[in-house]
């Protein structure tokens, strides 16, 4: 009897595991978005995504989507240095939409560079995050700052660029 036990709960475990997997891959497959990159003279470049995030019920499909767009400084070398994300909250019904609410995280992925300050705001169907970064030598010297501002916007029939 402990056998049959064990066996019909491994089997419906492993059908728990295929379904929820497989709702995963659906919800990515609609989550495309071009990648803007932006080219530097020093041989430094940024890489600008836009990741929409699912709806939690059908009620709220119809009408809000919730998004963020980062943007990822990388060395000539191809080495991720900051990133700044914006993050919005948007309602939208055909004729108009409206940002309802904006966040920005910020953060370095190297010793050289640090976050000196970051804000958000949002107006009309625009969420925008601004975070400025300062890089030091290895003596802890002050080389060079940069400010940058992610913008993500919903149009009138929900669609975040």
């Amino acid at each position: 009897m402990r056998k049959i036990f064990a066996f019909l709960l491994t089997f419906i475990m492993a059908l728990s595991t295929t379904c929820v997997a497989f709702a995963g891959e659906q919800t990515a497959a609609g989550n495309s978005h071009p990648v803007e990159y932006t080219y530097f003279e020093d041989g430094s470049y940024i890489v600008t995504t836009i990741t929409e995030e699912p709806a939690v019920s059908f009620a709220r499909a119809g009408n809000t989507k919730t998004g963020s767009k980062t943007s990822k400084y990388y060395s000539s070398s191809g080495t991720a240095m900051w990133y700044v994300t914006v993050n919005g909250t948007f309602s939208y019904n055909g004729s108009t939409a409206t940002c309802t609410n904006a966040s920005v995280t910020a953060g370095s992925y190297s010793a050289s560079w640090k976050i000196n300050s970051k804000s958000s705001k949002h107006s009309g169907s625009s969420a925008s995050g601004t975070a400025k970064a300062t890089m030091y030598d290895t003596y802890g010297n002050y080389v060079k700052s940069a400010t940058k501002t992610v913008t993500l916007t919903c149009s009138k029939t929900g669609t975040l660029s």
